[in-house]
């Protein structure tokens, strides 16, 4: 672990230096790079401190620390271009942002990836599926592991496919 805490920062002020040397205007208030040893549905994060003004926290998934330095910088930038000014989310400006890199380094960031496509395994659940939600139409599946307010009021919803009436099974 201690190698990928290390790793990791090194990447995350390789990344940080590009960014600087393209004109792209980051944030200079970032706290230290966190791993975050519970994230197992996103790679990384970024936040803003509440309470601090405007200091961000990254945050990179212990899941990546079996990725390649590569899929690890692609995720490290794409939260470095949420701390650029009206870029917390993934609107136009951010979206310019990631094309101008994507085309120039030939990076792959984009708003969401999957374990897929870093070529990593997704790890093992906790948590099971407790309910199956179906489409009475068209046979699409919806799965819950927690009692939601579509599996208690399956009736009140319907298929976002087709418009179809849903059951539990």
């Amino acid at each position: 672990m201690e190698l990928f805490i290390k790793r990791a920062m090194d990447i995350f002020e390789t990344c940080q230096r590009l960014l600087l040397e393209e004109s792209i205007p980051i944030s200079k208030n970032l706290a230290p790079l966190q791993i975050n040893h519970r994230a197992k549905s996103r790679f990384g994060c970024c936040k803003k401190h509440p309470g601090t003004g405007e200091v961000f926290q990254i945050e990179i998934s212990k899941v990546m620390e079996s990725a390649a330095d590569r899929e690890i910088e692609e995720v490290l930038l794409h939260e470095l271009l949420h701390t650029c000014p009206g870029c917390m989310n993934h609107g136009e400006r951010w979206k310019g942002y990631a094309n101008y890199l994507n085309e120039k380094y030939g990076y792959r960031i984009k708003t969401s990836s999957s374990y897929s496509e870093f070529g990593l395994e997704k790890p093992e659940s906790r948590e099971q599926i407790h309910y199956r939600i179906v489409c009475k139409s068209c046979g699409m599946e919806i799965e819950r592991k927690r009692r939601s307010k579509l599996v208690k009021n399956v009736k009140r919803y319907r298929c976002g496919k087709c418009g179809g009436k849903l059951e539990i099974r």
